[in-house]
């Protein structure tokens, strides 16, 4: 037992009922330790219910055992609804069957909140046997607890659910359970076409919401039967409407949605043209090529931004001059990166006899790009050109290329790694061009470190090159056969990695593997079948070349990958790995990466004005920002303890998956000059981030806001809380620790709000610069870039529950001078300041003072290194502080919205 330990289990003996608690608290962040079950345990029968809460919650971190699930479960039946509420939230966390019964039992508590939490409960163990009583907490007089019960049905999949949900949108009267139940239907009859009639009835409701979760439903079923009904509605007057069916058509590849999509390539809206372009990139149909050729001079950025997408995805030769003639004479950055990537993919499987590089001045432009002032056209270009070099098998000058999109690239953004690995790979394909198969397993296992460091970046996202760099490994291992034996077993595993790799390509796209994979199929045939020497077989072996270095064109191209993979796909690569004998550095990764979606994607209208050398941008949003009017909502202000020093915002590439991955874990602090180390023996592995158990504890606490501190959250992980928002319909406020405003051209970090079902989600940028470090390899061309924005950009973002401002870090000293100005013409309801920096008795009497002249409420939240977090109050009153530096925790507050929200017209 440490010293910390036995320290701790000395405290809860402490007759001081704060003591104690947070000597639990400090217990539930040491995993996987015996020596504190027991003390523990024996607190669940204290006579303070915020003990037994405390010690229900420290013991949830350990591993799920008998010996803590069984007193947790009879916790269930306490006398206090919190310590009944910490019960239920353990249990979901186990994910253990056997608290299937007991929380099925009170279902029928009186109280609304232990029901919806059980409910949930249920959801998240998706334990079969709880299908019928949540189909029966449907018809639950509270509405959350219904609500609840169809998240938990959604989370079930079973289809036996869809004709209770079906008669409940036939009777049910409050607004969000009947928008949960329609969105619910559409993953539980994915392959069920009983949801389709009563969710097309849907499309003729008054209800704008209604229409749009209905065809985001219909869309799920990727049916041809909901064709007509979508082009009935693809001219709705809302414009939510027309981007979810715009999109819901683009799943389904009819040349009915292509003529339609076509025609409003010329519709006066930009949104409806950028939304037919996209739609139209993804049907892939020739016959729009001439179309969108026509507008790619289009006034709008986003417009001509989206066209070269798409002209890039239909991969059709005619399109490379025009796409030539708009990166010579536009201006826009981003519209720029998408000319450049779309003429390398279209160059990049010309099968033209003829090199590119000597057909016209076509790559003259993208060399040119290279000295672009935009880092992110730069590696664009860069990308383009390797993939044109790998195309003409001219690997040499596409390892340099990919070099140089390495350089361009952001440290902290997927694509460096992936270059990093993919320079490796072209340097080892110039040698088996050459017959030299003398590469090293080391290299090898460097360009799966590399991949999977990209990959980790993107949320465990796999990329298909790394199959085919284990195909290329396998190929090389042949040659080094010192007997038949041996070569009968590499050329075994050759034949099964081709197959993984084909097998784990989304199925519309294993046609392009058809022809090469058919001559090696033949190839292995005619060895198998006649009796060769080991030299010999070495021979025809190296006649498979040609087709491995087609392959791998073919793969090296089409990244990098979104892989879409069911359960089935999954279970046949891994009958596949179970066969192959030759043992590689790396399992290949077969995780699902779920595709972002696209259907809700939309533009905020923005409208923007200049006063006292500001400029104001007031966000307006098409939803009724009255939903909360009169109502208390309640905050979670979490003072986050970030696991990296705060000075290192950049990292080595290698060592960037551990602040990504490792960070969201619960781990022991350690002081020193001010910061948190890591320790292989702190961070503990538990179920799930610690992140996430804190939206759990929100959510499970009904709050409405939850609120994340500056630099707290890395971009990669923003799509999950959109998952979260999406799901509880709760609203996330997070300062992300990207630090790269690509199209201004400088590097701040930002705060995003994110609201539910908005997949474009609006943040506030820091105005003030971040400092970075000076081992920086970039950082002279850095230090041109970090001025402060002049002048500063704020944002009015128009909530469900008032309006609000954010500040992040340096600029709530920077820029509160212009807060009262702004508060008093604009009507703000309240104030947010996102914190990762020094809490001090000058800081707090500044946020005071700022508090009694802008009369509303101030929101401040810090890191959990300094500290302060808590609510500024006209009147020098704080309420619910967490002042504490080296303090982790979560702090509620209630807020009254007013009965009529302004909103800026």
């Amino acid at each position: 037992m440490s010293q910390q330990v036995s320290t701790l289990l000395s405290q809860i003996q402490n007759p001081d009922v704060d003591v104690k608690l947070f000597a639990i608290k400090r217990l539930g962040m040491i995993y996987d330790d015996e020596s504190i079950v027991a003390p523990l345990l024996s607190l669940l029968l204290d006579e303070h219910p915020r003990i037994r809460e405390a010690a229900i919650l420290s013991l949830s971190v350990q591993p799920a055992t008998d010996e803590i699930v069984n007193p947790i479960i009879n916790a269930i039946a306490d006398e206090d609804v919190d310590v009944q509420l910490a019960a239920i939230k353990s249990l979901s966390e186990f994910r253990t069957v056997l608290a299937v019964r007991p929380l099925i039992k009170i279902l029928a508590d009186p109280h609304d909140e232990i029901r919806a939490a059980a409910v949930l409960a249920l959801g998240l163990i998706e334990d079969k046997n709880s299908l019928f009583p949540l189909i029966e907490c449907t018809e639950d007089d509270s509405s959350q607890v219904r609500v609840n019960a169809l998240v938990a049905l959604s989370n079930l999949g079973d289809p036996r659910a869809i004709e209770p949900i079906i008669d409940l949108l036939a009777s049910e009267t409050d607004e969000a359970v009947i928008q949960m139940a329609i969105l619910t239907l559409g993953p539980l009859g994915q392959n069920d076409k009983r949801i389709i009639a009563p969710l097309v009835q849907l499309l003729d409701s008054e209800n704008p919401r209604h229409r749009q979760y209905a065809v985001l439903s219909l869309g799920q079923t990727k049916s041809p039967e909901i064709i007509d009904p979508l082009l009935r509605v693809l001219n709705d007057e809302d414009s939510y409407v027309r981007r979810a069916c715009a999109s819901a058509l683009s799943d389904i590849k009819d040349p009915a949605t292509v003529r339609q999509f076509i025609d409003r390539l010329k519709d006066p809206s930009p949104e409806i043209r950028e939304t037919s372009a996209n739609a139209l990139g993804k049907l892939g149909d020739v016959n729009a090529l001439e179309p969108l050729i026509e507008i790619l001079g289009d006034e709008n950025y986003q417009v001509r931004e989206e066209v070269a997408h798409a002209l890039g995805a239909l991969q059709n030769k005619n399109a490379t001059k025009p796409l030539i003639s708009l990166i010579k004479k536009e201006k826009n950055a981003e519209v720029l990166v998408a000319a450049a990537l779309s003429l390398g993919k279209i160059e990049g499987h010309n099968d033209s006899s003829v090199p590119f590089m000597f057909l016209s001045p076509t790559h003259r432009p993208l060399n040119k790009l290279l000295n672009h002032k935009e880092i992110s056209v730069r590696a664009a270009a860069a990308e383009s050109l390797a993939k044109i070099a790998l195309n003409e098998r001219k690997y040499s000058k596409a390892s340099q290329y990919f070099i140089k999109a390495s350089q361009e690239s952001l440290t902290w953004e997927f694509r460096q790694p992936f270059y990093i690995a993919s320079n490796i790979g072209a340097i080892i394909l110039e040698r088996v061009s050459k017959k030299n198969y003398g590469s090293s397993k080391l290299e090898f296992e460097e360009i799966y470190e590399n991949l999977d460091n990209a990959a980790r970046m993107l949320g465990n996202q796999s990329f298909i090159s790394k199959g085919f760099w284990q195909v290329l490994q396998v190929y090389n291992q042949i040659f080094k056969s010192k007997n038949k034996g041996q070569f009968i077993q590499h050329f075994q595993d050759l034949g099964l990695k081709v197959l993984l790799l084909e097998k784990k390509l989304p199925e519309d796209l294993r046609p392009l593997l058809t022809e090469p994979q058919n001559r090696l199929n033949e190839k292995f045939m005619q060895i198998n079948k006649r009796g060769l020497t080991l030299d010999s077989a070495l021979n025809e072996i190296e006649n498979l070349k040609e087709e491995i270095l087609t392959i791998g064109n073919i793969i090296l191209q089409i990244e990098p990958l979104e892989l879409r993979m069911d359960e089935d796909q999954e279970m046949t690569l891994h009958s596949i790995e179970d066969l192959i004998i030759t043992p590689m550095s790396d399992e290949i990764d077969v995780n699902l990466y779920k595709e972002d979606d696209e259907i809700l994607q939309r533009r905020m209208k923005i409208t923007q004005e200049t006063k006292r050398n500001f400029i104001l941008e007031e966000v307006r949003y098409d939803t009724d920002v009255s939903v909360y009017a009169g109502k208390k909502i309640k905050c979670s202000l979490i003072q986050y303890l970030k696991g990296s020093p705060r000075q290192s915002m950049i990292e080595d590439s290698r060592s960037i998956w551990d602040r990504h991955i490792k960070r969201y874990y619960d781990f022991e602090l350690f002081r020193r000059n001010r910061i948190l180390q890591f320790t292989k023996e702190s961070i503990q592995m538990r179920s799930k981030p610690k992140v996430i158990g804190y939206l759990d504890d929100a959510i499970y606490e009904g709050n409405n806001l939850i609120i994340f501190p500056e630099t707290s959250m890395p971009e990669s992980y923003l799509f999950k809380l959109q998952q979260f928002a999406d799901r509880f319909n709760i609203f996330i406020i997070t300062g992300c620790e990207t630090i790269a405003s690509k199209s201004a051209g400088r590097f701040l970090n930002r705060a995003y709000f994110i609201s539910p079902l908005e997949s474009e989600m609006q943040y506030q940028e820091k105005n003030c610069p971040t400092i970075l470090p000076p081992t920086e390899r970039h950082l002279n061309e850095w230090r041109e870039n970090i001025n402060k924005t002049t002048p500063p950009l704020l944002k009015i973002f128009n909530s469900p529950f008032g309006r609000f401002i954010i500040l992040i870090g340096q600029d709530i000293q920077e820029q509160s001078q212009f807060i009262p100005f702004i508060a008093e013409q604009k009507n703000l309801d309240f104030l947010i300041c996102l914190n990762n920096g020094f809490w001090t008795p000058n800081h707090r009497e500044h946020l005071q003072n700022l508090a009694e002249d802008i009369q509303i409420p101030l929101i401040y939240v810090n890191s959990g290194q300094f500290g302060g977090t808590g609510v500024y109050l006209p009147g020098n009153h704080m309420e619910n502080p967490l002042q504490k530096e080296f303090t982790e925790g979560m702090t509620d507050w209630e807020y009254l919205v007013k009965e009529s929200i302004q909103r800026m017209m």
